[in-house]
């Protein structure tokens, strides 16, 4: 679970800091119109988690680990899509995209945590997922940026990378525990 919350955090908070940027740069907007993209983006992102997240509620007998592995599978394919954006439209689908599939991911590495531990291990398993959250809000907007000055498709492609990884380290982890 502890990678699952790194790698989650570190791609949201990535996504979250450059979008701006990228909008400003890649569709080449004024600032004023890059600040209203990046705020439609993350509007996208809202309706995209609310949609999974209903999902994931009315289908409760998926395993946890199954869902990290398809919002990861989904959410990196929508981040390295942004790769390839031209458009407004585009740059909003793709981002409804990825956190379509983190909407999968969020509530399950919180489920995933507390099945793994006994009861009495529970508040410590709590504290653990929050530290490590906090450490992904460092450290992703300081990753996005670095990445971000070496190409603006830089820090959407290692999202997708780092969420890819953890698809098949969620699925190892289905097959080691049926």
């Amino acid at each position: 679970p502890v990678f699952t919350v790194f790698a989650a955090m570190v791609s949201v908070t990535i996504a979250q800091v450059v979008v701006g940027f990228f909008a400003i740069d890649r569709l080449q907007l004024s600032p004023a119109d890059g600040a209203r993209v990046a705020g439609l983006s993350l509007t996208a992102v809202g309706i995209g988690l609310v949609c999974a997240q209903g999902l994931v509620m009315r289908l409760k007998s998926v395993a946890p680990a199954r869902w990290i592995a398809i919002g990861a599978l989904v959410s990196g394919a929508g981040f390295a899509s942004v790769g390839l954006v031209d458009t407004q439209s585009q740059l909003l689908l793709a981002y409804g995209v990825a956190a379509f599939g983190m909407g999968f991911v969020f509530p399950s590495f919180q489920a995933l945590a507390a099945d793994s531990v006994e009861a009495h291990e529970q508040g410590a398993a709590a504290g653990t997922v929050a530290a490590v959250q906090g450490m992904g809000m460092i450290a992703g907007p300081l990753l996005g940026t670095v990445l971000y000055r070496w190409s603006p498709a830089l820090p959407y492609l290692f999202v997708g990378i780092v969420l890819g990884v953890l698809a098949v380290v969620a699925v190892a982890h289905q097959v080691r525990r049926p």
